[in-house]
């Protein structure tokens, strides 16, 4: 069973409906007792990360989400929810990845765009994905590169668009809007 985590004001339903076509056995819940006996956990993108973060206190999930020693992927913001910080906001985030996320400036656009990404680590979530291949990043956060960074981007410079540690997985992008290759994240997300 695979859970996508519900904390409010997420894109869990289109995600949801984009995997049911490769797995039936999807889930959109913020119930404890689910996510302590799924398979695995998607924290899908949200519009407020600091709204979500106060969600996950509330439903008593954020120490669980800290600690479950299960695959866990973060799509977008739910990336950044797996980091230590939410710098511009003095936001503590799960701290999954020790690094921090950053907003940009409000005066810049938010990226709104398809992009390739640039492979730079073999990941178990990267397997089979090409130069070619594009990917719908939507957002006006970013995480610097580090040790954990498998994949870059090139959106107002150079930014970290998938991370990988033990269980965790993060991507910038998002793959329900990505087309094939996004589904490709998926399914490699799902038989990890």
């Amino acid at each position: 069973m695979i859970i996508i985590v519900d904390y409010g004001n997420t894109d869990a339903t289109e995600l949801a409906e984009f995997l049911r076509d490769v797995n039936s056995d999807i889930i959109i819940s913020a119930n404890e007792p689910d996510i302590i006996k799924c398979d695995k956990l998607i924290l899908p993108h949200c519009k407020d990360i600091s709204s979500s973060i106060k969600k996950l206190h509330l439903l008593n999930l954020f120490s669980i989400l800290r600690i479950i020693k299960k695959p866990i992927l973060g799509i977008g913001t739910g990336m950044h929810l797996m980091t230590k910080s939410f710098k511009n906001k003095n936001a503590a985030c799960l701290g999954c990845f020790p690094v921090d996320c950053e907003s940009k400036d409000q005066q810049e656009n938010d990226s709104t765009e398809m992009k390739p990404i640039n492979i730079i680590k073999e990941s178990k979530l990267l397997k089979g994905i090409s130069k070619e291949d594009n990917f719908f990043f939507e957002s006006n956060c970013f995480i610097s590169s580090n040790e954990y960074t498998t994949s870059t981007a090139r959106l107002d410079g150079e930014i970290t668009s998938s991370l990988e540690k033990d269980h965790l997985y993060g991507v910038q992008f998002n793959p329900e809007h990505s087309h094939g290759a996004g589904l490709k994240i998926l399914k490699n997300f799902l038989q990890i």
